[in-house]
């Protein structure tokens, strides 16, 4: 008995301590053409564990693809699951994007704003993601100096404290605005950032995204879709529906719009020198864009 009681009490120290963790993998699972996919476990604060679902450019086999590319930490809604938002991240990923999406606990970014800087040093260090008995997924494919944060709904209020905490490079609030709590920082942003508002959104209306925007200084954008509603930027608007707010475009629309304003914008916003991408914003079918 007391040799598998101490037998016992190593495994658990050996679990404690990541030992016991399964090995991080070299390749990805194929998610759509040129797009793989991997589920990372991430040690935080000493004890916790940060599941972050990584979509990146791959060959047929499941290896990364490209080096020096960009990269996305997408923070997700309130109560809305990370998967909800994976289409943005196939999307951008077939663009030459690298995206984490950590999940909260109960789904709510409020209870954890740090993981998305987690999922950030996982990025740079994915070694971070598991004991790796090989050279492990995207180790030195993303580009530290091109790292954006976005974020949907209470995501884009998470979104702000990340880009506000530094690290990022750009930041994307969609259908969202900052906490007020965060007004007096928000002059010393220095990144670009744009604000994305859905014209039949009945939850973070225009209005309330325009204010938001207005609090953030130059150089940001203001893009508002047209007859697009909330939860367009998930992958369904039945909520928006059931809230009687019925979008009067289609969700295939709407999404093609989202991923032509987040690739405009990410575009210009990571390059050197910075900017918003105002001719390709405007360029998008039912979209009004305001910059400065």
């Amino acid at each position: 008995m007391r040799r598998f009681l101490i037998g016992f009490a190593g495994s658990v120290l050996a679990v404690l301590s990541g030992c016991g963790r399964p090995a991080g993998p070299e390749r990805g699972e194929l998610v759509a053409e040129g797009v793989a996919t991997v589920r990372w476990e991430v040690r935080a604060n000493g004890t916790d564990l940060v599941p972050v679902a990584v979509y990146f450019p791959a060959t047929p086999d499941g290896f990364a693809s490209g080096a020096n590319l960009p990269a996305l930490v997408y923070v997700q809604g309130g109560a809305v699951e990370p998967s909800r938002y994976s289409w943005q991240a196939v999307e951008l990923a077939k663009r030459g994007y690298v995206v984490a999406m950590p999940r909260h606990p109960l789904d709510l970014a409020f209870f954890a704003v740090d993981f998305g800087q987690v999922a950030r040093a996982a990025l740079l260090e994915p070694s971070r993601a598991g004991v790796f008995t090989t050279r492990p997924v995207l180790e030195g494919v993303v580009d530290p100096q091109r790292i954006a944060v976005a974020g949907h709904s209470l995501g884009g209020v998470v979104t702000m404290k990340l880009a506000l905490a530094g690290g990022f490079n750009a930041a994307v609030v969609q259908a969202s605005y900052s906490d007020p709590a965060d007004d007096a920082k928000l002059p010393a942003l220095s990144i670009p950032t744009m604000y994305l508002a859905a014209k039949g959104d009945c939850m973070a209306t225009e209005q309330q995204v325009r204010a938001g925007w207005a609090k953030v200084p130059a150089p940001s954008a203001l893009v508002v879709l047209e007859g697009v509603t909330h939860f367009q930027f998930s992958n369904a608007d039945t909520n928006d529906v059931q809230r009687g707010c019925p979008p009067t475009v289609s969700l295939d629309e709407a999404h093609a719009r989202i991923s032509a304003a987040m690739h405009a914008f990410l575009s210009a916003a990571l390059a050197s020198p910075p900017g918003v991408g105002e001719a390709q914003l405007r360029a998008i079918p039912e979209t009004q864009v305001e910059v400065r």
